[in-house]
């Protein structure tokens, strides 16, 4: 885990890392009032896309890839978010607000040299040195998105949060305040002065097993640890389904078929 930090845009590049987090914190204002979003990232997307007039639709169904978070993609003016329901709620939830960054980028021209590389694009050529800072920034965005400063001083004094000697449980209630993964919690901790660099590296060097087995003793932020391979959702689909066969707009026997079709492939789905 301590590649974490060496991989972080914090410590790589720190004015950049300042100009994402200036953007994070406008957005979060504009588009969120400076709530703790957590699971609400989801509406939070849904509403920042339909409010530059584009059609969208989210699509969260299990992935047996599990280095598959997230991806979106655009096909003939209509933007696609596609989740991996079989990663745990926090990822889910954080790989949104990592895609948030990618579709933002797309619509403000935040930096139009990023446009050529960015994964809504289908660019010719792909820069992939630019992809990875990109995907840097992304998570910046993401976590201070999801724990913002201002949340984040607010909570530590609600839940009188000391960070001396911090230990694996405080990083967890920081989780579960904030539905963000470990890696996550640790960095903004790090980025917000709570923790120096010698306590993160220590706390990324924390196995899973071990951060599992706390969580399982504790309970904190085991709500977001869930995993629902049941949950299936293909944006607004069986809506369109229901609406057509309400206006009797095709035959039923195009009706049936497409729903065995659609059922057959739910039932594969929950198979993986």
């Amino acid at each position: 885990m301590c590649r974490v930090l060496d991989n972080s845009l914090f410590v790589k590049d720190r004015k950049r890392y300042t100009k994402i987090s200036e953007c994070a914190t406008s957005f979060n204002s504009l588009y969120n009032k400076n709530n703790i979003i957590q699971d609400d990232i989801f509406n939070v997307l849904e509403n920042y896309v339909a409010r530059h007039d584009m059609p969208f639709d989210m699509l969260r169904y299990p992935i047996k890839d599990m280095d598959l978070c997230a991806c979106t993609f655009i096909r003939k003016g209509h933007m696609f978010v596609m989740i991996n329901s079989a990663l745990p709620l926090s990822k889910q939830i954080f790989a949104a607000a990592h895609e948030l960054y990618h579709i933002y980028c797309y619509f403000e021209e935040y930096d139009s040299e990023l446009l050529q590389s960015g994964s809504i694009l289908a660019s010719g050529i792909i820069d992939e040195e630019a992809k990875e800072i990109e995907d840097m920034e992304a998570n910046v965005f993401a976590a201070i998105l999801l724990a913002p400063k201002e949340r984040l001083d607010e909570q530590t004094d609600v839940y009188h949060l000391s960070y001396k000697d911090i230990s694996v449980q405080t990083v967890l209630k920081i989780m579960d305040i904030f539905a963000i993964p470990y890696k996550a919690a640790v960095l903004r901790l790090l980025e917000e002065d709570k923790i120096d660099a010698k306590a993160a590296k220590n706390l990324l060097q924390v196995t899973e097993k071990e951060i599992s087995k706390q969580i399982e003793l504790t309970g904190k932020a085991a709500r977001w640890q869930e995993i629902h391979k049941d949950f299936i959702r293909f944006g607004s689909l069986t809506e369109l389904m229901y609406d057509v066969e309400q206006l009797d707009a095709v035959r039923d026997e195009r009706l049936s078929g497409d729903k065995s079709r659609l059922r057959e492939i739910i039932r594969s789905l929950k198979k993986q």
